[in-house]
């Protein structure tokens, strides 16, 4: 069973953020629209497409990168 989204015109493309409870909706609307089994299927390609652009767009940082004060007042 597979649908492809380029197969369905009629579908809209909305680029926003949105929150917990949007994207509760969204998935709720694809379950309804699409069954449980392509939702997954969605979900875990964005899922994947979300850590490869997490991991093209990483920096790191070592302790030794951080600046720290030599004399510094405690706050107790």
């Amino acid at each position: 069973m597979e649908v492809l989204m380029a197969e369905r015109p009629t579908q809209v493309f909305h680029n926003k953020v949105i929150d917990g409870t949007a994207m509760k909706r969204l998935i709720s609307r694809f379950i309804d629209h699409y069954g449980i089994g392509y939702t997954s299927h969605i979900l875990d390609q964005v899922k994947t497409l979300g850590f490869r652009q997490a991991t093209a767009a990483s920096i790191s940082l070592g302790i030794d990168d951080l600046l720290t004060i030599e004399n510094h007042v405690s706050i107790n």
